[in-house]
């Protein structure tokens, strides 16, 4: 019995051993992703990368992953660069033209006038979608989806003039670092200066600047209900980020399990998020103005006359920059 029962508990021993060594084994087997985003922890955005998260390690394919938020890593520019060099596996941010002035096809004022097409145009199939998944793959980018987060207004701490026309407004704001968009707002009666996303808050707190343009009503209410007093629903461009690779990552670091897995759930993530910005515009129109900012209203003939007028403006002082032949294709789609 003594034998016995040593014998069984060598053999034990031995199998938990194996077990040990298993664990150890897939642990170190286990590919690590580092994924970096702009988003603020509490933002929907970052909802869904924590549910991603969930699905990918969960998937059975062998992969790990790490979330960095909230621009922990670089900013939107700064990304790009750390991507292609494959220090960073995955990002979800906004993407800049600095690297190809064709990627500012994203920054087109007044593409689409609808969540309708806002769907069509930012998923697979659409030429949009079909040029910048080309453009990016030629930097070492594996583009993965793009988000339609929403459509894009105006702030300001003052009622600007003529709102509802493209007349004169009276009023210097911030934009982004994309030539269409600062064309388009001094198309739109705007005096304009160039600002990152950072330091929005304290130039509109400073009076820097009067308002700015660039900031969904969900991101106006969250980042800068404080510093503002107005919002302008003019719906100029859509707030769009995309979901894309390291293609070092994607052709050295993933076999082709992972890659499908990784494929999917990406593609299933930015597909939702056209009908939560229908519904997440107009409930964060309503915070505003129950913390009282005011809505400065525009009918749709409105939006609709500057909309014509700023197609028939701002884009033919694009296509030196963009491409006749892009602006076409994107035209196109709708």
């Amino acid at each position: 019995m003594t034998k016995i029962t040593n014998r069984f508990g060598i053999k034990s021993l031995v199998v938990g051993g194996l077990f040990l060594s298993t664990v150890m084994s897939t642990a170190v087997s286990a590919t690590t992703l580092r994924i970096a985003s702009q988003h603020a922890p509490d933002q929907y955005a970052s909802e869904v990368l924590r549910q991603i998260k969930t699905e990918l390690e969960s998937a059975g394919v062998d992969l790990k992953i790490k979330l960095y938020p909230a621009g922990q890593l670089g900013s939107g520019e700064q990304l790009i660069g750390e991507t292609v060099r494959g220090s960073i596996d995955i990002v979800h941010s906004f993407v800049y033209s600095h690297k190809d002035p064709v990627l500012e096809i994203n920054s087109l004022p007044y593409l689409v006038s609808n969540y309708d097409e806002m769907a069509k145009v930012f998923s697979p199939g659409s030429n949009f979608y079909g040029i910048f998944d080309e453009r990016m793959d030629k930097l070492g980018l594996k583009l993965l989806g793009v988000t339609a987060e929403g459509f894009i207004g105006v702030m300001s701490s003052e009622k600007p003039d003529n709102y509802t026309t493209t007349g004169p407004k009276g009023q210097n704001i911030r934009v982004w670092s994309a030539q269409a968009a600062k064309l388009a707002t001094q198309d739109m009666g705007f005096n304009t200066t160039t600002i990152d996303w950072g330091d929005a808050f304290p130039a509109l707190q400073q009076g820097v600047v009067d308002g700015m343009i660039g900031a969904t009503p969900e991101a106006a209410f969250s980042t800068f209900k404080e510093a503002i007093s107005y919002y302008v629903p003019y719906n100029a461009f859509v707030e769009n980020y995309a979901y894309y690779a390291s293609k070092k990552t994607w052709e050295k670091k993933l076999n082709d399990e992972q890659r499908e897995v990784i494929t999917r759930v990406f593609a299933k993530a930015a597909s939702g998020f056209v009908e939560w910005s229908r519904e997440n515009d107009a409930a964060y129109l309503k915070k505003l103005e129950e913390f009282g900012v005011k809505i400065l209203p525009v009918s749709d003939e409105e939006r609709g006359a500057i909309a014509k007028e700023i197609r028939a403006k701002t884009w033919p002082k694009l296509e030196e920059r963009l491409g006749k032949d892009i602006l076409e294709k994107v035209v196109s789609d709708l």
